[in-house]
């Protein structure tokens, strides 16, 4: 960490009044995000390995408990509903309406999702990109869709991407990486990919795709689950486009971004 983000990541840590000159000036990587978050106490708890998106608008920070390993996209939580305020206006009442959001270990909250007060989700369990859950997640599930509905178990998604695995040929690739994202390794991962599902570079130019675009925003994924029922999918399809106007968004089976 340099010294600037070192600094601005010890005053958001410190003070709230500087999150956003970290998410701007620092752009901190989900990991980093989390960190400050833990240290400066927002939450219920929180536990190890966490990961947050630094878009994702999260309120009522102190009703939300993180687990392990709980890995949250750019997504809506929200510990309160604001129209008891209308409701008591309207009729004359002084209600409240707040609820917890417990996400237990090894968790992942996907892509514009919307998490609402009361629920329980996990452990082991995806909310598909997408989703409004309402209502509680139980262990092991996929859920997906308006509200949230089981669509598959995370156990059998997980069988078939090890089998999917086993036919890319940058799997060696995968295996010696040493973290998540290696920005070395990353132009040549991403040459493969396209090679695999394309084949030659339609220009005919031997140059990866990451090294014209980018490596992927300079190595910090958004995450974004997709899912045909049992299908788990980690993708951010914008990174890697051709076509900078946004891509409509698409359920696929597709892991080649997994890496």
């Amino acid at each position: 960490m340099s010294l600037k983000n070192r600094t601005l990541f010890e005053r958001a840590c410190r003070n709230r009044r500087y999150e956003s000159l970290y998410r701007r000036l620092g752009q901190p990587g989900g990991l980093e995000w989390a960190e400050m978050l833990r240290r400066r106490g927002d939450f219920y708890s929180m536990g190890e390995h966490c990961y947050i998106d630094p878009h994702a608008q999260i309120e009522d920070r102190v009703l939300i408990r993180l687990g392990n390993n709980v890995r949250i996209a750019t997504c809506t939580m929200l510990g309160h509903d604001g129209s008891v305020n209308m409701i008591n206006r309207a009729y004359g009442l002084k209600l409240d309406n707040v609820g917890k959001i417990d996400i237990r270990d090894n968790v992942y909250i996907g892509y514009g999702s919307i998490i609402l007060p009361g629920v329980t989700i996990g452990p082991n369990a995806i909310v598909s990109a997408g989703s409004v859950v309402r209502s509680d997640v139980a262990e092991g599930d996929i859920v997906a869709g308006i509200p949230a509905k089981r669509v598959g178990r995370l156990e059998i998604s997980v069988a078939m991407l090890k089998a999917k695995n086993q036919k890319f040929p940058w799997r060696e690739l995968i295996e010696k990486r040493d973290a998540e994202y290696d920005a070395e390794m990353e132009p040549e991962l991403m040459r493969m990919r396209v090679a695999y599902f394309y084949g030659e570079n339609p220009e005919g130019s031997k140059e990866s795709l990451a090294a014209r675009r980018g490596s992927c925003f300079g190595g910090t994924y958004r995450l974004v689950s997709s899912f045909r029922l049992e299908t788990l999918v980690l993708d951010d399809r914008r990174a890697i486009s051709r076509d900078p106007a946004p891509l409509k968004a698409e359920p696929t089976d597709r892991f080649g971004e997994l890496g």
